[in-house]
């Protein structure tokens, strides 16, 4: 069953109109026809199931189903280096699936990539698309690029967990918290510097795994192993 991106849909509206690239994509790419049964998500919590009535420049849908949805508990932030080329965009796939709530481009010492803003742009369709092969019913936020050294004060705001994955770490345990920043360095890894000043903010100093990952690798399975740990430990 095919899934549309439905940014307007009304929380109590039975007639959605599509419109733009997601009607042109619906009714010449994938051939949609008046009486077939489609997907539909608003990103914001809510799920349908609608019948096609008309598919030609624009597609018109009666809602036939609805559910909403509650965010996943607890919500993890990724704040990475960014990989290069086409990788952040496997990154940003990745951590959509298995269900980060957002991610951070974020610069360290090692670093060397600094995404531009038309790319980060880019990310967002990305996030669309990603969500409609899931079937995830919140769209995960991209956001601005942020320091190292800023990051500690903003967790500190929020009240969130911080957890930097890094080789040297302990495996990670449940720790109850609502909001966790997951701190993923470059290639090269966080220098001792940047370990120190996490463990002195009160950062869990956590791997992920034997080997050296990635930062699109390490981004995802790190976010999926808390996400994990933390269900498990509430049952």
């Amino acid at each position: 069953m095919h899934t549309l991106f439905l940014p307007e849909l009304s929380p109590t509206c039975d007639e959605v109109v599509v419109d733009g690239d997601e009607a042109v994509h619906a009714a010449r790419v994938k051939r949609l026809r008046a009486g077939e049964m489609v997907r539909g998500l608003d990103g914001r919590g809510t799920l349908v199931v609608a019948e096609v009535v008309e598919a030609r420049r624009v597609v018109r849908l009666r809602v036939v189903e609805r559910r909403h949805e509650a965010r996943v508990i607890p919500a993890v932030h990724v704040l990475s280096a960014t990989p290069k080329g086409p990788r952040i965009a496997e990154l940003v796939e990745g951590l959509v699936q298995v269900g980060a709530a957002s991610w951070t481009p974020m610069q360290t010492r090692l670093g060397v990539v600094d995404p531009r803003e038309s790319k980060l742009e880019r990310m967002e369709r990305v996030v669309v698309e990603a969500s409609k092969q899931s079937g995830r019913a919140w769209l995960m936020e991209v956001r601005e690029k942020r320091a190292f050294g800023a990051v500690f004060e903003v967790a500190r705001a929020c009240g969130a967990r911080v957890v930097l994955a890094d080789a040297g770490g302990e495996r990670y345990r449940a720790t109850g918290a609502e909001s966790i920043f997951v701190l993923v360095g470059p290639e090269g890894g966080f220098t001792e510097e940047e370990v120190a000043e996490g463990r002195r903010s009160g950062a869990l100093v956590c791997r992920f795994g034997p080997h050296a990952m990635r930062i699109e690798t390490a981004s995802v399975v790190a976010a999926a192993m808390i996400l994990n740990e933390e269900c498990r430990a509430t049952g």
